[in-house]
């Protein structure tokens, strides 16, 4: 399933993600500082399928209980250490059903990559002060399907 494909699928559909269901139930699009759009799908468990259109780029993320934070450059998460990658914050412009966002709410969000190519992502909603660590991992279109 290509991003378009995953785009126009409706709310309620179950996907498959590296064999796993991912059960569509909410949308967040936010409007990056630097223009582009990023959209977060949501599943039934906490997790988000974090999609780039413009850069073809789908992370899934499974929501982390402990909070991590930086020491530097990196951090330090099941024995393996995760570098500094990527780092951006925008606003949100459009929810559709089950969203842990709010129209307006500004989110600031930085990426750490394992060797492995594992992802940390440490979000901050500024207007509420809540902060989230997410763990996943990029999803090549081979891996998603409709189930």
């Amino acid at each position: 399933m290509n991003i378009k494909e995953l785009l126009e699928e409706d709310l309620g559909t179950t996907l498959s993600t590296f064999n796993e269901p991912f059960n569509y139930v909410g949308r967040s699009e936010l409007e990056l500082d630097g223009g582009q759009k990023m959209i977060w799908l949501y599943n039934d468990e906490d997790g988000i399928l974090s999609v780039m259109p413009d850069d073809e780029e789908l992370v899934l993320f499974d929501k982390v209980d402990e909070a991590l934070e930086a020491e530097g450059e990196t951090i330090l998460y099941l024995n393996k250490e995760y570098e500094f990658s990527y780092e951006d914050a925008g606003k949100v412009s459009v929810i559709e059903g089950d969203s842990v966002t709010e129209v307006d709410d500004r989110y600031m969000f930085s990426d750490y990559e394992a060797a492995d190519g594992r992802i940390i992502r440490l979000v901050s909603n500024e207007n509420t002060g809540e902060k989230g660590t997410y763990f996943g991992r990029v999803v090549a279109e081979e891996d998603l399907a409709k189930i």
